[in-house]
């Protein structure tokens, strides 16, 4: 049961954070109110303050002087696929650690990447060198699901 707690809450904080991405939300009610149309119902305002601090988010102006929350710079991930496509060269696992291959000198880059999105898709941590990753997860026994969401935050088909 807290397994199923623990992927419920990851699923929230990424749905979170990609509705911070996506739009502009100048009140907590109004992240409520999308986090209700995703499916999380019955989130109370403590909670969406927690996890607005817990991720660091901010308020601030945009061009047209309107107040909204947004994430700060170094939790942004690039968005573009193409770049990591070329970047990533595997993403691999022995049921107990996961390695990543990259082009020469593209490894810090992913590896930010998923030490921002950390214990939410599962990672407990990562080393980076030039061109490999080594991935800590965060539970063995989880290792394929793990593996599969790294592949989907770096937006990476099955073959990779």
């Amino acid at each position: 049961m807290a397994a199923e707690k623990n992927i419920t809450q990851d699923n929230f904080i990424l749905v979170f954070k990609e509705l911070l991405k996506e739009q502009s939300y100048g009140s907590q009610g109004q992240l409520a109110q999308a986090l209700s149309e995703r499916g999380f119902n019955d989130i109370t305002q403590a909670k969406i303050s927690r996890t607005l601090s817990k991720l660091g988010a901010v308020k601030s102006r945009n061009v047209n002087n309107k107040v909204s929350y947004i994430l700060p710079d170094e939790l942004a991930s690039p968005r573009s696929r193409q770049p990591i496509l070329s970047v990533v060269l595997s993403v691999r696992h022995n049921k107990v650690q996961i390695i990543i291959k990259t082009g020469i000198g593209g490894a810090p880059l992913i590896a930010r990447i998923l030490d921002v999105q950390g214990e939410t898709i599962g990672v407990l941590g990562t080393l980076a060198g030039d061109d490999c990753i080594l991935i800590a997860p965060t539970d063995i026994n989880r290792i394929e699901e793990i593996t599969q969401n790294i592949r989907n935050i770096l937006d990476l088909n099955e073959t990779i």
